[in-house]
């Protein structure tokens, strides 16, 4: 349970840096549109944790079912974004934060 957790932490974190990168979320999630250059770097860190997201699944088993496994994990990663986007927009920092602390306290339970 807890490899889903850091999965899923780390994927939500990424689709909150790619949904950063569309005008309409920025002007909800900063209150105005971002300059050029922070738009590709949340373009790049949402891709970046992503791939690092695949790499992880991939090291931890078998190709083919970890591969499924990251998908199942972006699913609900997805739907969770959708979700806090849609009707918890003014709170999108703090849910960036909460998953973070998430992904940090997942991967140290993992480890350990």
């Amino acid at each position: 349970m807890i490899f889903f957790i850091l999965i899923w932490s780390i994927c939500t974190v990424a689709f909150f840096a790619l949904a950063s990168c569309m005008s309409k979320h920025q002007k909800q999630i900063f209150g105005r549109e971002l300059t050029a250059s922070k738009t590709k770097l949340a373009t790049l860190v949402g891709w970046v944790l992503l791939i690092i997201a695949l790499v992880i699944c991939i090291t931890h088993g078998n190709l083919s079912n970890m591969i499924s496994y990251w998908v199942g994990a972006l699913t609900f990663s997805a739907l969770f974004v959708g979700l806090c986007l849609s009707y918890f927009a003014h709170k999108a920092k703090q849910w960036v934060m909460a998953c973070i602390v998430i992904a940090i306290v997942s991967c140290i339970t993992y480890i350990i």
